[in-house]
């Protein structure tokens, strides 16, 4: 029998069981065990004050399976909630699924911003105190949910766990520095942990965006936290030495703005990603713990939600839960894969631009010849560089970009600096300029001391060379965000963004091609700089004067965008010419296997490198600021 005004274990239990019963009338009887808790995963533990907890190994034993059952009893608490609404047929509103951490489900302690959505929405509620992101990417269950329940946006919450670095931030913590600003007293390794964190969440976007087409994905960033003396911020803090509380806030500040700063990016590559910025929402008196606000902070937060789940679905409509099976349909054909589209080969995929998303411009050059004129007689015969140009063109196409093709005398210095240049001037934050180039590369004298071997790459265009120093510049009126993808199949081509076997096998080992490579020789490349020395020293001295430019915009204003070069050989490697393609890009393209690739670009490199002989080793290289987002990418994704 209970104590006055306590209940026993049973009752607990039926109250539990009630559905009808909000949370916050259960808020009573739990308590948070501080000692056992994770980071965003709290245990919780019985009020002794309101429920009679009886004594004895049976009775603690019945106790510890009710706390450990925690999460699944709110999460079913969620689904009959969820049934009875969507079932009653009068519901109007958009149907959501939801997948997140604490901050979507505290069970019962808290009334989270799920508790808060599900008074005015129907919430199919997969979330878990402590689940992690790649606990959820790798169960993905929403992705079952989402096609059952025909929702049209999916409530996404994780990261949390990253941000305070799982507990161990200490460790990406420097020793207190009067000297050091709060930024400074973070280690790089934690931007690390954070842009892994975001390649998780760029996984499960174009996992959800390639499936459900019509779904729009709504994700939040994290309040400033105020650290106090708890062990996931304060002590660790404290632990380094850094006991200010002032100084404590700021590094906090500088940890939620570098991730919320992940996340707009994230936002800006893709059509269907919903980003609420929910810093300076909280008051301060309006956080329960360190990581988790008080019941009147999550609903601010929740208003946030509503604000943006109306915007999406600004047109109620009918919702027939049960019936709904158009929308599974479609989900059902979008995971099996769409038809290939009239005259590309099956297996490649379809245009990868949602309407609405990110805008991808390409430029595909290829040169089986030069200009004689330029190059001191030398026409420089090649012959499967306009093939390589139109093959990757047609997987640029394929995927929905804006392609242009220039072929050997298309292929001139200026036609080639205005498309770029061009693509520069339209392209924004979260678009893509994706060039490849397959000719003749070179090297000639180093003007500006930037070259290590004395010297700077080139590409061979019909009639002149295009220097490293100049693409550099070209790369330098990026605006911040745009992604650039360089596929080099050209010698010397190692770091061109800024004696070799001529043989290879082909088809699987069936044949031996003899193949030429593809390099200007060094007595034509001294003769071409002889004969045009007006013109490229007068080049070389103005990128002398753009280089002492770049040492200062390189301290002060970094360059915006991210390139990432994929090259066929290294800077002292020559790349081989061949029938079909040249040998890398047919390993390219034998890799990229019709759209059928799925891993992201550094396992992209490794794959095509492995097709490769030894001594033409594809280089892997960037320049700019890391863009984890581009980096989890599929390639070629737009």
């Amino acid at each position: 029998m209970a104590t006055e005004g306590k209940i026993s274990l049973e009752e607990l239990n039926r109250r539990l069981a009630d559905a009808s019963l909000p949370e916050s009338d259960l808020q009573k009887y739990f308590l948070v065990d501080e000692a056992r808790s994770g980071a965003f995963d709290p245990v919780l533990a019985l009020n002794p004050a309101t429920v009679e907890i009886p004594a004895g190994p049976a009775a603690r034993s019945r106790s510890a399976a009710l706390l450990n059952s925690a999460n699944y009893l709110s999460r079913t608490r969620r689904r009959i909630a969820f049934n009875g609404r969507i079932s009653g047929g009068t519901y109007k509103g958009p149907v959501l699924v939801s997948e997140g951490d604490s901050w979507f489900q505290y069970p019962f302690r808290l009334e989270d911003v799920i508790d808060d959505l599900m008074q005015d929405y129907a919430v199919f509620s997969l979330d878990a105190a402590g689940d992690t992101l790649s606990n959820m990417l790798r169960q993905a269950e929403y992705m079952g949910a989402i096609e059952n329940t025909g929702a049209s946006i999916f409530l996404f919450s994780g990261g949390g766990n990253d941000v305070v670095a799982g507990g161990n931030l200490a460790a990406h913590l420097f020793d207190f520095d009067p000297t050091r600003s709060a930024a400074a007293h973070l280690r790089p390794t934690f931007n690390t942990l954070l842009d892994e964190s975001i390649g998780l969440y760029s996984q499960l976007v174009r996992q959800v965006a390639k499936a459900f087409p019509d779904v729009q994905i709504v994700c939040h960033g994290y309040d400033y936290t105020i650290p106090a003396d708890g062990p996931w911020l304060g002590k660790p803090m404290a632990s380094r030495g850094i006991v200010d509380q002032d100084l404590q806030r700021s590094i906090a500040h500088v940890m939620i703005d570098r991730f919320n700063e992940r996340l707009r990016l994230l936002q800006h590559t893709s059509a269907r990603v919903n980003y609420i910025d929910c810093r300076n929402t909280v008051a301060d008196d309006e956080w329960f713990d360190e990581l988790h606000p008080t019941d009147q902070g999550f609903e601010k937060v929740a208003k946030k939600f509503k604000t943006a789940i109306e915007k999406l679905s600004a047109r109620p409509r009918d919702v027939d839960h049960k019936a709904d099976t158009t929308r599974a349909a479609r989900s059902k054909a979008a995971v099996a894969g769409a038809e290939p589209s009239p005259g590309k080969e099956a297996g490649i995929s379809p245009s990868a631009r949602a309407k609405d998303g990110p805008t991808g411009r390409s430029l595909h050059i290829g040169l089986n010849a030069v200009d004689p004129r330029h190059y001191a007689g030398w026409d420089g015969q090649l012959a499967a560089c306009e093939f390589d140009a139109a093959d990757m063109e047609e997987i640029a196409s394929s995927l929905g970009y804006k392609t242009k093709l220039l072929l050997t005398k298309q292929a001139s210095r200026d036609a080639v600096i205005g498309e770029i240049k061009k693509a520069a001037a339209e392209l924004a934050e979260g678009d893509i300029f994706f060039l490849s180039v397959s000719c003749h590369g070179g090297q000639m004298p180093d003007f500006n001391g930037d070259e290590e071997d004395g010297a700077d790459e080139t590409w061979c265009m019909f009639d002149g060379q295009i220097i490293d120093d100049e693409l550099y510049e070209l790369w330098s009126s990026f605006k911040a965000g745009v992604r650039v993808l360089v596929v080099s199949d050209s010698c010397h081509s190692g770091s061109i963004t800024r004696a070799v076997v001529a043989e290879r096998l082909q088809d699987a080992g069936a044949t031996k091609v003899q193949a030429s490579v593809r390099a200007m020789p060094l007595n034509v490349a001294a003769r071409t700089f002889r004969q045009n020395r007006d013109f490229y020293t007068q080049l070389g001295s103005s990128a002398k004067t753009t280089e002492a430019q770049r040492v200062t915009r390189a301290t002060d204003s970094p360059i915006s965008c991210t390139v990432r070069l994929i090259s066929g050989c290294q800077d002292n490697q020559e790349s081989l010419d061949g029938i079909g393609n040249g040998a890398f890009t047919g390993a390219l393209i034998h890799v990229w296997n019709h759209g059928r690739f799925k891993r992201n670009y550094e396992a992209f490199h490794k794959a095509i490198a492995k097709e490769l002989p030894p001594t033409q080793s594809p280089n892997f290289w960037s320049v700019g600021p890391r863009n984890p987002v581009f980096d989890a990418q599929t390639p070629f994704a737009i």
